[in-house]
């Protein structure tokens, strides 16, 4: 242990100086150029950004997902750069790579505890490289070869580089927490924003930037931090998901909390899809803790039960949701949707079902009709074809097992909610800072803390763990922290 704190300390220099080198390197070629274009301020701005990378080089490493979920929850992804490489690879997912980076560098661990199989966390693994594989096969057919690469690079940094990385278990249990958190206190903003039918701190903010206004729709739509009312639904659908799971396999009061902050910051978004998939994934969350060995609180599920009766018939009551439910506006996209269903077929057909490249789903629709198709699923049918659609679905699909088969509803409940919420909307194609959550997701499906799991379901015991230096909770031992990608 101290031999690695030293070898730390003594490399932090190193990092520092060559980080410092690359600054003034860049300084030099850049500034020159923009600086009578873009004005004095470039120089704080780059300034700024050097500190921040600075920062995330010192920070403790397995905190870095979750500082990853913050900065992308916080910070609207429309404020930020969206040209050149920014483009291909956002300012989040960045977060991610030099998270893992600095897992893959070796370093010198304890011996590793014996750890139960895992074959669905295995299955994950390799779908996800035959995923990698039947995309770069597409890639080499593509109709926009720079659309291709961006999409590759954002989606592979942000979704398939976290399945390199070994045991992730401290990592999982901050992003469950941070993600907890978030739905809490941005689910109770939104109540309010939806109240006053402004947004007192990112409205003001977007206003200050010059900014326009999303509010085009019949009803005032909740976005709270993240620019759209679809992304904030999203969010909040994961976080109550989780947090139901969580909470009827625990005894956890910001579980509950996030629950009902969340649903009720998820119902302000007025955001039929995503209300839909948190209700399928807390069904979901139900049936398994049913099923699932353990003792039963069963109060929880009776309580449960009849509050989601009352939800249902309260939504029907909400004026917002009857009124946009009702309106021109939703039988016109009800209508987008249908045609969208067939312009993919038609498109997916041109292509012999084989994919005409990744992210060129909206340049190949747009051959049959100027439709947005707003559904992520039809999207990639179109962009990777029929194979890459179900090596997506298996992937994810595998994953959730695995979360299963160690108990953990909470994570499993919320990957599901994810892939039934893109089905609403455009999400995975077309934009692709969406992809950093489904790469958390996968950490938190994958690495399921004791917190979340009570063990292998087909023992119902729960397993062993060593308590690791600085793990939370008692977590497992990170045996494979700074383990390189392996697809055991």
């Amino acid at each position: 242990m101290f031999d690695s704190t030293l070898r730390r300390l003594r490399s932090t220099p190193v990092v520092l100086v060559v980080l410092a080198a690359l600054f003034v390197i860049v300084s030099s070629v850049v500034l020159p150029r923009f600086i009578t274009t873009v004005g004095i301020i470039l120089i704080p701005l780059t300034l700024l950004a050097f500190a921040a990378v600075v920062t995330l080089f010192l920070l403790p490493a397995h905190i870095l997902p979750a500082v990853a979920l913050v900065t992308f929850a916080l910070i609207p992804a429309r404020i930020l750069p969206q040209d050149g490489p920014i483009g291909a690879l956002p300012l989040t997912t960045m977060i991610i790579v030099i998270w893992a980076l600095r897992r893959l560098l070796p370093t010198k661990t304890d011996a590793s505890p014996a750890t139960p199989p895992a074959p669905f966390r295995s299955a994950t693994r390799y779908f996800a490289l035959l995923f990698l594989v039947w995309t770069l096969f597409t890639l080499a057919r593509t109709t926009d070869l720079q659309a291709s690469l961006g999409w590759m690079i954002s989606f592979s940094a942000a979704v398939l580089l976290p399945l390199c990385i070994g045991t992730s278990t401290r990592e999982a249990y901050w992003i469950r927490r941070t993600w907890l958190l978030l739905g809490a206190w941005l689910g109770a903003y939104a109540v309010v924003e939806g109240v006053l039918r402004f947004n007192p701190i990112w409205g003001t903010l977007f206003s200050a930037l010059g900014l326009t206004d999303h509010q085009h729709w019949s009803v005032y739509r909740a976005d709270a931090s993240f620019g759209h009312p679809l992304f904030a639904a999203l969010f909040f659908a994961v976080a109550c998901a989780l947090a139901i799971g969580i909470w009827l396999r625990e005894n956890s009061k910001l579980a509950l909390a996030a629950a009902v902050f969340s649903s009720l910051g998820l119902v302000t978004t007025v955001s039929r899809g995503a209300i839909l998939a948190a209700a399928i994934a807390i069904g979901f969350a139900y049936a398994v803790s049913l099923v699932l060995r353990g003792e039963k609180r069963w109060g929880k599920f009776a309580l449960l039960a009849g509050l989601f009766v009352i939800a249902v018939v309260g939504l029907f009551q909400f004026d917002a949701f009857t009124a946009r439910n009702n309106s021109v506006e939703a039988e016109l996209s009800s209508q987008a949707r249908d045609l969208g269903v067939w312009v993919s077929v038609q498109a997916a057909n041109l292509t012999g079902w084989i994919g005409s490249g990744p992210g060129t789903s909206g340049i190949t629709g747009r051959l049959f009709n100027e439709v947005t198709i707003e559904n992520s699923l039809l999207q990639l049918l179109i962009s990777i074809g029929l194979p890459g659609l179900a090596l997506f679905l298996l992937m994810i699909g595998s994953a959730i097992a695995h979360a299963l088969s160690r108990r953990a509803v909470g994570a499993a409940a919320a990957l599901a909610a994810y892939t039934v919420c893109i089905a609403g909307f455009n999400a995975i194609d077309a934009l692709r800072p969406m992809h950093l959550l489904l790469g958390l997701l996968l950490i938190l499906a994958l690495n399921p803390s004791r917190a979340d799991a009570a063990g292998p379901l087909e023992s119902g015991r729960a397993p062993t763990a060593r308590r690791a230096s600085g793990a939370p909770n008692g977590g497992m031992h990170d045996s494979d922290a700074g383990a390189p990608c392996t697809l055991r």
